[in-house]
Formats: structure tokens, C-alpha cells, sequence
């Protein structure tokens, strides 16, 4: 194994610090080594960058001296200088000013004055805002009604609801001061069965009555023929023919279903009680026609 150098045959580099016993190492006529000299010669091109975009930024961002001394600063300073002193004269045709002549244009002695007359537009059903008209005419029964859809008409469906059912939904919609233009019912259905006619002539009578109060037209929609059995058809066929005698009497528009479903097994569904697609159809056609709403 070759033995050390001697210290005396070694080279010291002055920056790091290091001793080296290759002469290659170094620089010649140098005290550094060459990775020291290449160190020192980067850190040199560095700081000649960052001195050299500093003057670039410096000529780049403008002064406040050069920015009062510019054509924005002049005109500031002619505003500011303009402001307590007298109004100049207007220029007189033919003079020139900024390198433009001017030129009085021919002004006639009348005076027109346009007059725009704003146009009332009304249109209920296809607004000119963004939010839907609400339709003036509220459906409100049992589940009978689920199904019937038209435009101008809002639907209120309580499935298995009584005829004070309806009355109560109608009260609560009153506190919220809501009022419409018609209110059809459809309701006694689920009453029947309670084999209860007279309390159920009583609850008509009161929920119209409520009605009136909150529209300006009541529509009563008679029930359809029930085919459930025998009692249900006396039932239903009774109360359908009162309807008829009594809401005429008492101002209530009636609607008569029976006749138009009677015969037509496809209109209603096989619990014999609900209408089918077609024969939900069929009632909002009935409801349109007695109240001459728009197809």
C-alpha cells in the first residue's frame, strides 16, 4: 500500500479550505481550486444579471416627475389650473384650433320635442318576466283529481280526503289572503261510504259557502258512477242527483261526470272507483267546458 504525501507535496485551496495532492486540481497561477474558480465566476455572472434588470426596470416604470410631465399630467394640470379662472370663449366657425377647423352646422328656430307613449301590456299567460303567471283557477278534491292537467290550472290532490278535509285546506289557504278567480271541488266521494248523507249535504253546503268567500266562481264536480256494488251505485247515484238540484239553487256551477263516464268501462280503472289515463282526460275536458278555459 503506497504511503501519504507529505504535507509539503500538498496543494491548499485559499476559498474552501481543502487540500488536494493533485496539481491538476487547481488553477494555474491561482490559489483556488477549479471548482472553486468556477463557484466565483457564476456568483460574478449573477450579480452583473440582477444589476442589469434592475436598470431595465428602472428605465421601464416612469417617474412621477415624467408622469406630471406627460400628456395626461398636462391636461390634469390644465383642469386644475382652469378651475378658478374665467370660462374661455367658444371657438368661432372657421377658427382653427388643434389643427382642425371649425364649422357651425345650420340649427332651424323649432324645436322638436318626441313624445314616447309607454304601451300597457297584459298577458297572464305568457308574462314578460322570468317568473310563471299563477293560474287564477284552483282544482281541490280527493284523488280523483291526481291526474288532471291543464295550463291554466292549479291542482290541490289530498288522496282519501273528506269533504271536511277540503274545507280545512281551504281555511289555512285563506290566512295566507289567496284568492282566485275560480275554485272547483271535487270531494264527497269518501263520504258516502260513511253512510252519512245528511252530515254530507251539511259539509257541502259549508265548504262552498268557504268558497265563495275566496272566489269569484264555485264549480262542484259530481262524483263518478261507483260500480263497486250495489249500495255504493245508490249511494253515489243520490248524491250525484242532489248535486244537481242543489248547486243551481245556491249559485254553484255543477258539473255533471256521471253521465259522461256512465257506459264506458275504459274510462275508469279496475278498482272501479278511479279514473284511468283517458278518463282523467275526460274530466279535464268536462272542467275546461264548464269553465271555458283555454284548450
Amino acid at each position: 500500500m503506497a504511503s501519504p504525501l507529505p504535507s509539503s507535496s500538498r496543494l491548499f485551496c485559499s476559498v474552501c479550505c481543502m487540500y488536494s495532492e493533485h496539481p491538476g486540481s487547481f488553477v494555474e497561477d491561482s490559489s483556488s481550486c477549479r471548482k472553486c474558480s468556477l463557484v466565483s465566476g457564476l456568483e460574478t455572472r449573477v450579480f452583473e444579471l440582477e444589476a442589469r434588470l434592475c436598470t431595465l426596470e428602472t428605465k421601464a416604470s416612469p417617474s412621477y416627475s415624467q408622469v406630471v410631465a406627460g400628456p395626461a399630467g398636462r391636461a390634469c394640470s390644465s383642469r386644475i389650473a382652469s378651475a378658478g379662472s374665467p370660462p374661455a370663449s367658444p371657438v368661432q366657425p372657421g377658427e382653427i384650433k388643434d389643427g382642425f377647423v371649425t364649422v357651425r352646422g345650420k340649427r332651424s328656430g323649432k324645436r322638436t320635442t318626441l313624445v314616447h307613449q309607454q304601451l300597457h301590456v297584459s298577458n297572464r299567460f305568457a308574462p314578460l318576466s322570468d317568473t310563471p303567471a299563477e293560474p287564477d283557477t284552483l282544482v281541490i278534491g280527493s284523488s280523483i283529481v291526481r291526474d288532471v292537467k291543464h295550463p291554466a290550472v292549479s291542482v290541490r290532490c289530498y288522496p282519501g280526503a273528506r269533504v271536511g278535509d277540503i274545507e280545512g285546506n281551504l281555511r289555512l289557504l285563506k290566512q295566507s289572503r289567496k284568492r282566485f278567480r275560480r275554485i272547483v271541488i271535487h270531494a264527497g266521494g269518501n263520504d258516502a261510504r260513511r253512510r252519512q248523507s245528511e252530515v254530507l249535504k251539511l259539509n257541502v253546503a259549508s265548504v262552498c259557502e268557504l268558497a265563495k268567500s275566496m272566489a269569484d266562481t264555485v264549480v262542484f264536480s259530481g262524483p263518478l258512477p261507483n260500480l263497486v256494488n250495489d249500495e255504493m251505485y245508490s249511494r253515489f247515484s243520490s248524491f250525484n242527483r242532489w248535486l244537481s238540484r242543489w248547486c243551481p239553487e245556491n249559485d254553484i256551477v255543477f258539473v255533471d261526470n256521471w253521465h259522461a263516464f256512465w257506459g264506458k268501462p275504459g274510462l275508469m280503472r279496475r278498482d272501479g272507483i278511479h279514473p284511468t289515463w283517458d278518463g282523467a282526460a275526460l274530466l279535464t275536458r268536462n272542467l275546461a267546458a264548464k269553465l271555458s278555459l283555454p284548450k
